[in-house]
């Protein structure tokens, strides 16, 4: 588990990102968002240890990762964004770094990297970004920490690249580890998520699962805009709406359109958990 206790922290000693905020996190697919600027590749760094809050504590399963100890280090991975890449092949980087995990699978990696189109010899220095980015996410799910954080992991990737690693993540992620992935493609995780983080200036606007959004929440098309909305768009034709689930209807959270609602409406939608 990674818990976060009064944390605050900034570039900046006058304008704080993260005020005095707490957050859990468990076992399950977390996805990350917010919009550009609030803090969610900071918030993956304070998690990591590669930053240090100016108070509050974080941790992980216990174990402080600023410290960056042996036992904590190979509990988690940890890919950005964007990294610099070494001038040998994804199986020589494999070869190397794999003996800090002891639950790298080969024939996983293997797998990984078939089914993505990697050839394992190529220089990671020598490829595009998309063909970095799906190495070293092969080499990632194949290690089998009980934590995979991912940073935007699906840019650079096309359409069939992403439905690969849809289908890499259902048979990596088991329901004893945690994989937390900060995305500005929502579509492409939604089916697989079970928990939901938004964070918003200053502060986590919700972290809930999506069996807990389903049962509070209702997410409908109706030609007329409904008389207890609690945010919709207008469509061609009618509206698409996100509404208190007084029966109880079972439904699919829509999470683009709930993302929308928790930046328009954030006190709205905070009240239905209350």
């Amino acid at each position: 588990m990674i818990k976060m206790e009064n944390i605050s922290y900034g570039y900046n000693p006058k304008l704080p990102i993260f005020n005095n905020i707490s957050l859990e996190i468990g076992n399950g697919i977390y996805g990350l968002l917010g919009e550009n600027g609030v803090g969610k590749t900071t918030l993956m760094h304070l998690f990591c240890g590669l930053l240090f809050p100016w108070k509050g504590e974080c941790s992980i399963d216990g174990m402080n990762p600023a410290k960056r100890e042996p036992a904590v280090l190979s509990h988690y991975f940890f890919l950005p964004e964007e990294m610099q890449m070494p001038s040998e092949s994804i199986s020589a980087f494999a070869t190397r770094h794999s003996a800090f995990y002891p639950h790298f699978n080969h024939k996983e990696f293997e797998q990984n990297l078939e089914e993505l189109k990697i050839d394992r010899k190529q220089k990671l220095s020598a490829i595009s970004y998309g063909q970095q980015k799906k190495a070293m996410l092969a080499y990632a799910f194949a290690l089998h920490t009980p934590l995979l954080i991912l940073d935007e992991p699906t840019n650079g990737l096309d359409i069939t690249s992403r439905q690969a690693l849809k289908r890499i993540i259902s048979r990596s992620i088991d329901d004893d580890s945690t994989l937390l992935i900060s995305t500005h493609q929502a579509h492409d995780f939604e089916k697989l998520l079970d928990h939901l983080i938004i964070l918003g200036e200053s502060e986590v606007l919700l972290n809930r699962s999506l069996d807990e959004i389903s049962q509070r929440l209702l997410f409908a098309r109706t030609d007329s805009l409904p008389e207890n909305s609690i945010y919709s768009e207008q469509e061609l034709p009618g509206y698409f709406s996100v509404l208190p689930n007084e029966e109880e209807e079972e439904n699919t959270p829509d999470i683009e359109l709930l993302y929308k609602a928790m930046l328009q409406v954030p006190e709205k939608i905070k009240s239905m958990f209350k």
